[in-house]
């Protein structure tokens, strides 16, 4: 038991002897917290130079690969002018670049730096930080494209890809490949809308009605990208040039007409009457609205496309639309990369439908033509460092 006491007293005194003294409290407290305050400046410091960096790389990642896409437009400018989206998706960001390059073909390097305040560390010196981002984006062949109906939209927050009314989706006379229809994000069939091929979304796929896929339906499979053709690309040398960048004054068509060729249009293209056009139309910086019996084929030179409504080079991602209304025959395709496509009546397209977002209606009909698809060589961007 004594043994005990003096072992419990010898403790406490240890323990006595490990506790500060009146007046070192304070100090330790102080010193606590002033340490705590630097741990906690420092983090802020961390995570907004991190969050800085991380922003300016995503500014300067999306002006390569817009650059990269606009290699091989008619636009020499067209690349180095894609410098501007740095500054637009980041304010702070100084000295943009874009450098071209040969090898490999249609490769863009973007570049850019910005000063990131040293908020705590500058207590220290350091009253800015200096980030810098390198982007390296090449436009070359991409991966083969085989669908009929084709949503690029991978936002699964926006409209899926919908089919509705008496449409069909089905395989062009002649031709084996199947009439495939794929949304990167969700996809909606409704009605007594018919697909002689697969359906595959990268979100749901609803089929509402008493149509169906021959070939099965694919719900949250990968996203697809999306075809990327220049206008030069697409027109195959234009015929007919109407506007410019700088003076988009657009077309109109009204009345019985009939024109042919390759023709690019800066500008809003509008069609109302019996238009009959064995050619291409491509409007850059402007949509395309078509009512009446318009008839088009395509062009004498056998190019594939039909009509395409692309953004202007100094806004890559404007929206412009292709409407279509009425009773009309169209041979080749319908691509609307940043738009929405839209057919309602008695429509009928030997090729493909290829848009941003896609909205079938009426009774219409896609007959999938992959030789019409063939004839456009399918490229994509995509970084490479």
């Amino acid at each position: 038991m004594r043994n005990t006491r003096r072992i419990m007293k010898n403790l406490f005194q240890s323990l006595n002897c490990l506790m500060p003294k009146s007046g070192q409290v304070v100090p330790l407290t102080v010193l606590f917290l002033l340490v705590l305050l630097g741990l906690v400046g420092l983090g802020l410091t961390i995570g907004s130079v991190f969050f800085a960096q991380q922003k300016l790389q995503a500014a300067v990642d999306a002006a390569a690969l817009a650059g990269a896409q606009e290699m091989t437009t008619m636009d020499i400018n067209a690349p180095n002018d894609q410098a501007n989206l740095i500054i637009q998706d980041d304010p702070q960001a100084v000295n943009p670049m874009i450098v071209t390059q040969s090898n490999p073909p249609y490769t863009v390097v973007a570049s850019a730096e910005a000063k990131v305040p040293g908020s705590f560390a500058a207590l220290f010196g350091y009253k800015t930080f200096t980030i810098r981002a390198k982007a390296v984006a090449t436009y070359g062949p991409g991966p083969a494209f085989d669908y009929a109906v084709f949503q690029g939209d991978s936002n699964l927050t926006d409209p899926p890809l919908t089919i509705h009314g008496a449409n069909i989706i089905q395989t062009a006379f002649g031709q084996t490949s199947a009439a495939n229809v794929h949304s990167n994000n969700g996809l909606v069939l409704r009605g007594a809308t018919i697909v002689q091929g697969a359906c595959s979304a990268s979100s749901n796929v609803v089929v509402d009605g008493v149509g169906g896929c021959s070939g099965g339906t694919s719900s949250f499979v990968s996203q697809i990208p999306m075809p990327l053709w220049s206008a030069q690309v697409l027109t195959n040398g234009a015929t007919q040039v109407i506007g410019s960048p700088s003076n988009p004054t657009g077309l109109t068509f009204n009345g019985a007409t009939q024109f042919s060729g390759n023709w690019v249009v800066y500008g809003n293209v509008n069609i109302d009457g019996a238009i009959v056009g064995p050619s291409s139309i491509v409007a850059i910086g402007g949509s395309i609205t078509i009512h009446g019996a318009a008839s088009f084929g395509t062009d004498i030179n056998g190019l594939g496309v039909c009509l395409a409504a692309l953004p202007p080079v100094s806004s890559p991602n404007v929206s412009e639309n292709i409407t279509i209304r009425g009773a009309h025959n169209i041979i080749g395709i319908l691509y609307a990369p940043t738009g929405t496509i839209s057919l309602s009546g008695a429509d009928i397209v030997q090729g493909a439908v290829i848009g941003y977002q896609v909205d079938l209606g009426g009774a219409g009909i896609v007959q999938y033509d992959p030789t019409q698809v063939a004839t456009i060589p399918y490229r994509q961007v995509a970084l490479i460092q």
